[in-house]
């Protein structure tokens, strides 16, 4: 009995080492046992962090595409208002006027060539500045333009050659002055140099501005306009002082309506336009 009872004693302490093994490789394996995606990471979360995710995911998609803006369409009857009638609807400077009472004025000078009439427009004639004083004018829209006029003063227009024909020979049209003044501006003395380049570009932006929208009235007074280097017309407008002069030649003078706002060039800039008045009075002081 006594044998019994001691061997039993024996295998106690075995018995608890192996359990404790057994205990061990289970924990062992239970750590290492890989777990189901996304269990873990959405039990670690908490209440917090799950709503700000929530508030940060992407509620929609922006796609972002370019258009063209595409320059809205003049008709020749729009360009008559913004850039002829000023000097053809009371006849300046000997303009034919709009009204059929012109009719046989413009019969005479289209005298059954239109194509001649056009290249007239474009590159400018007596007054008339090249392409009514606006430079943006396309050729088409010029011939717009002179068919509107023709057709209110009651002139059957035959139908001039294609705008982009007539183009070609804009070039050779252009008159020896323009290479003359290139020249000329070639040829300046070294002391423009010394001249600061602002005030050398703002006098040739006066200038080219004067030449292309002012000289059809300011060359010859046409409409008691002060001619270019008459102190004696020029002395009272200076009296008023530069800013009154700019304002003129900006906003126009609706007690005069043969002194539109820009010289009837509204794509002019200010800058442009004011720089146009300091070359006159520079030359009539």
């Amino acid at each position: 009995m006594e044998e019994t009872m001691s061997g039993s004693h024996e295998k106690l302490p075995r018995l608890f080492w192996v359990q404790i093994v057994l205990v061990l490789i289970v924990g062992v394996l239970y750590l290492f046992a890989p777990t189901p995606k996304g269990h873990g990471d959405a039990e670690a979360k908490s209440p917090e962090q799950k709503q700000m995710i929530a508030a940060l995911d992407p509620i929609g998609s922006v796609a972002l595409k370019k258009e063209e803006v595409v320059a809205a369409a003049r008709s020749g009857d729009d360009i008559v208002k913004a850039n002829c009638a000023v000097c053809h609807s009371i006849g300046l400077a000997n303009a034919p006027k709009l009204d059929a009472g012109a009719k046989g004025d413009w019969e005479t000078r289209l005298a059954g060539d239109m194509n001649a009439l056009v290249q007239s427009a474009i590159n400018g004639k007596g007054g008339m500045p090249p392409r009514g004083g606006d430079p943006s004018l396309t050729d088409g829209e010029i011939q717009d333009a002179i068919v509107s006029m023709l057709t209110t003063v009651g002139v059957e227009v035959a139908e001039a050659a294609p705008a982009d024909t007539a183009a070609a020979t804009t070039e050779e049209a252009a008159p020896a002055a323009t290479t003359e003044v290139v020249q000329s501006a070639e040829e300046k003395p070294a002391a423009v140099e010394e001249i600061s380049v602002a005030a050398v570009a703002s006098s040739e932006l006066g200038e080219s501005t004067y030449k292309a929208a002012c000289f059809a009235c300011h060359d010859t007074g046409v409409a008691n306009s002060p001619i270019i280097g008459d102190k004696v017309a020029w002395a009272p407008r200076l009296e008023l002082g530069m800013t009154s002069l700019y304002n003129t030649a900006v906003n126009g003078d609706p007690a005069k309506p043969t002194m539109p706002a820009k010289g009837g060039n509204p794509s002019l800039s200010d800058e442009a336009v004011k720089a146009a008045v300091d070359h006159m009075v520079s030359q009539s002081r």
